[in-house]
């Protein structure tokens, strides 16, 4: 995701619209690449003087900062020292009260450091302060392509526009019960605050409470609902509607299936869990009627939902919901049974 300061957006019409990167633009994102996978090895110092380069008098700076930035946060920077330089400016600093100041001093301290510490003496310099962040060395670059890159940046420009949410409410029409099933795991995981409305047939309405609706850790809050945007885009028929608080006016964001967004979670697994597949291969070995499935329905639970696991249908109608638990202990096995009970 990006800072709030390298988002871009437009109003028109009390409506929002994000900036996509597209057209002859979307050249930025290669070259962007090409700086930072040239400048591989080299301290974060030079690898930002050549993004400024890049960045030239462009009035594209922003975009190219933007894309930096996605690209660096999943990037590694190593201290290059195997001797903490905490450990080596100590050393100095009391070798230096020793000797006092000046050049023939100072190289008697250089050699002592690098007899004591067995380093060589002219990387004595650079390694006093090789933990300043601007003298940390990229070690690693992501790997991913232009279009991804594109693909990457235009996601967070919409997940950018939820920072500022009042509230959220998502129209998840009929989908694969599997579908709902990852959704909700989503919105519990992020810890959103949610209402649910609506039924298997017809879809769901869910109302999230934005950021901009409480009274503290508003930002904080406010990153967990943007992201949960990409979970929204792997389900495949929906609906959302923002209301947005900017600088104090009031706006609406819109956003639907049809977008041309794309998720960067990876496709889900056929199964939650090993526990779940072991399930299945072992139920599929039984002398039994009962049929097992995987996609089962939603139960309302006034307030939540109970998502299970598996159905397990009878020829004669009847129909026994299923939920594996792996780790557990009495508490969660009791508020487990309450939910349940919901049910009756």
């Amino acid at each position: 995701m990006l800072p709030s300061e390298l988002l871009r957006n437009s109003v028109k019409a009390g409506q929002a619209y994000p900036f996509y990167l597209k057209g002859e633009k979307t050249s930025w994102a290669a070259k962007v690449l090409q700086v930072i996978n040239e400048q591989n090895g080299q301290s974060r110092g030079e690898l930002d003087e050549a993004l400024k380069a890049l960045e030239g008098d462009s009035p594209d700076y922003q975009l190219v900062r933007g894309l930096a930035h996605l690209v660096l946060a999943d990037a590694n920077f190593s201290i290059a020292c195997e001797i903490e330089p905490e450990v080596l400016r100590e050393d100095a600093f009391l070798l230096a009260t020793k000797y006092g100041h000046g050049t023939k001093q100072k190289e008697q301290v250089l050699q002592e450091l690098a007899i004591k510490h067995n380093l060589p003496v002219e990387t004595i310099p650079d390694a006093l302060y090789a933990d300043l962040p601007e003298n940390h060395i990229l070690t690693g670059v992501p790997e991913t392509t232009a279009e991804k890159l594109v693909d990457l940046y235009n996601l967070a420009q919409a997940q950018g526009l939820l920072y500022y949410a009042k509230w959220l409410v998502i129209h998840a029409y009929r989908n694969e019960p599997g579908e709902y099933r990852r959704l909700f795991h989503r919105l519990k995981l992020y810890g959103l605050m949610y209402a649910v409305e609506g039924n298997l047939e017809d879809g769901y309405r869910i109302h999230v409470d934005g950021p901009a609706s409480l009274f503290h850790q508003t930002r904080r809050y406010g990153v967990k609902m943007a992201a949960f945007l990409p979970a929204l885009l792997q389900l495949t028929r929906w609906a959302m509607e923002a209301e947005l608080e900017i600088k104090g006016k009031k706006t609406i964001y819109a956003l639907t299936s049809e977008s041309a967004l794309k998720s960067h979670f990876p496709k889900p697994p056929v199964y939650d869990s090993l526990l779940e597949s072991a399930f299945v291969e072992r139920w599929s070995k039984t002398d039994t009627v009962w049929v097992i499935e995987r996609e089962v329905e939603i139960v309302d639970l006034k307030g939540t939902v109970f998502v299970p696991d598996f159905a397990l249908r009878h020829p004669d109608g009847r129909v026994n919901h299923v939920e594996i638990v792996g780790f557990w202990h009495p508490d969660y096995l009791k508020r487990k049974f309450d939910k349940a009970r919901k049910q009756e």
